[in-house]
């Protein structure tokens, strides 16, 4: 299990550097809104999975939730229906979740903007859920096709949604924070002029493309 520090760095890290060092493993590929814009989160998910367009199961989680983790509500068959609102956001917050992740619509679009609980959903709607049938709180849900588990990491931002196995959670992190070190030290030779064709090895590859590309810019100067 991660310490709060080590999740903070997964978040900082960011869902694009941590599915790379995960060996590109862990993309859940659908896409999410983000309450309020901006935000990043990670933590290990509390996986719900409701029936269609119920939210029973987002009422139980908040007697189940431990502080720090990612309510994740899945559904067996995604529908965009509100499962979330700014009440249960609320709830949320003050058992201490780290964000919630929804495989529906949330409402309450705009009080979710300035709550300061980071809310990630497929849709918005104004459609509420119903609150009949509970499927299972802390099971294994699919999220896209991905399975997610108890414990398992999931980091969240702009670009997406990763999810981190928790048995390979240390080692990903680790290889994150190499990654973002080298990059840190390509961000700088880029600045200071140096073209990632060459860095990469890849001018070879293109070689003639650019020569081309000259060739048509010469002509064209002539015209």
């Amino acid at each position: 299990m991660l310490t709060p520090e080590e999740v903070k760095a997964l978040a900082e890290l960011g869902s694009a550097t941590v599915y790379e060092a995960s060996g590109r493993e862990g993309l859940v590929p659908l896409s999410f809104l983000r309450f309020p814009p901006g935000v990043k989160a990670a933590g290990p998910a509390f996986p719900v999975l409701c029936a269609p367009g119920d939210n029973l199961g987002a009422h139980a989680a908040m007697a189940a939730l431990k502080p720090g983790e990612v309510l994740l509500l899945a559904q067996a068959a995604a529908e965009p229906v509100a499962l979330v609102g700014e009440l249960l956001a609320t709830q949320a917050k003050a058992q201490g979740a780290a964000a919630i992740l929804v495989d529906g619509a949330v409402r309450d679009a705009d009080e979710l903007a300035v709550l300061g609980l980071p809310v990630w959903a497929r849709w918005v709607s104004p459609k509420g859920a119903k609150r009949e049938r509970l499927l299972g709180l802390g099971v294994p849900v699919f999220l896209g096709g991905v399975e997610v588990r108890l414990g398992d990491y999931l980091v969240l931002d702009g670009d997406g949604v990763v999810v981190v196995p928790r048995e390979r959670a240390r080692e990903v992190l680790q290889k994150a924070r190499e990654r973002a070190e080298r990059e840190g030290r390509l961000r700088e030779r880029f600045a200071g002029g140096e073209l990632s064709l060459d860095l990469y090895g890849l001018r070879e590859r293109v070689a003639e493309h650019l020569a081309q590309a000259a060739r048509l810019r010469e002509e064209g100067g002539h015209g």
